[in-house]
């Protein structure tokens, strides 16, 4: 397999990462989940949130289930979403 095989492969397996956990929100939402999206970067490039900062927060102060891709993040508790709301969206 040649390099732009490889690209090719990589590309479209993380747009099927990104379409299989926005079906997953979706149907998450219907039973009562909530969806937070937060930026880690700005525009321009520059780092808004350190995505292990955020996780470590999620893990010290939420108490339901959660989930992560790309910034979009999936919430069991609604509590939990309103808490990380506040503190990162």
């Amino acid at each position: 397999m040649n390099i732009e095989e490889r690209i090719h492969n990589s590309l479209a397996e993380e747009i099927q990462k990104t379409v299989d956990y926005d079906v997953l929100c979706d149907v998450m939402v219907r039973f009562g989940w909530t969806v937070v999206e937060v930026k880690y970067f700005s525009g321009d490039g520059d780092t808004l949130h350190r995505w292990v900062d955020v996780m470590k927060w999620v893990d010290a102060n939420c108490t339901g289930q959660h989930k992560e891709h790309l910034g979009k993040w999936l919430f069991e508790i609604e509590k939990d979403a309103t808490m990380f709301s506040l503190r990162w969206a």
